[in-house]
């Protein structure tokens, strides 16, 4: 007789903690925080550039490949120049073969333990890519370019359904300062023979 009272009483005990902790799980359910996969924490902030403003504040427009990366230091911070020869120059030097330039982060493999440098949203390049692109030269690295409005004038030259030659361009990772608020940049692409004939208009109108 004991033996089965003592049973049913660590039965009922069991059952209490059961419900206790389904009661505690349920209730932190219900204040979790919702999805912050578009915090603004993962974004970079960048002044919204019109084409017509990246043709304006450009010193080179330049269509073509890159064929390698290498990353440096320059002071405390990893760059990666992008090395670009160069296809077709609608501003700048028409002579330039190639082009050097300078991309936030990178990654040091050359120690112990591998340092990488990351930005959200900053311009990248790949050897094979081919790039159209706005640069500046105001870059910390002699003789190197940086990408007009932090990554708004880096754009990828790829090919549609149909073969027809695009530029895309990826801003998810950017958040633009427009006059009106700031807003998160979209991915497009548009055909290249339209952007090479927009970039064309403004220059003729300078």
């Amino acid at each position: 007789m004991k033996n089965k009272t003592l049973g049913i009483c660590l039965l009922a005990l069991l059952a209490l903690v059961s419900s206790a902790l389904w009661v505690n799980s349920a209730s932190r359910a219900d204040n979790a925080p919702a999805d912050t996969t578009t915090q603004a924490a993962d974004t970079t902030l960048a002044a919204a550039l019109s084409l017509d403003d990246m043709v304006d504040q450009s010193d080179v427009i330049a269509i073509g490949n890159c064929v390698g990366t290498q990353s440096v230091w320059v002071g405390n911070t990893l760059v990666t120049l992008a090395n670009v020869t160069v296809n077709e120059t609608l501003k700048g030097d028409e002579g330039a073969t190639n082009l050097t330039v300078a991309l936030p982060g990178g990654v040091d493999a050359n120690r112990k333990f591998p340092i990488a440098m990351n930005y959200p949203g900053a311009p990248k390049m790949q050897p094979g890519e081919e790039v159209f692109l706005f640069l500046n030269n105001a870059s910390e690295v002699a003789g190197s370019y940086t990408v007009a409005g932090f990554s708004q004038g880096k754009f990828s030259i790829v090919k549609d359904e149909d073969g027809e030659p695009m530029v895309s361009r990826d801003l998810r990772q950017t958040s633009l300062q427009h006059n009106n608020g700031v807003r998160r940049g979209q991915n497009n692409m548009t055909p290249l023979s339209s952007m090479k004939s927009e970039v064309k208009r403004r220059l003729n109108r300078q």
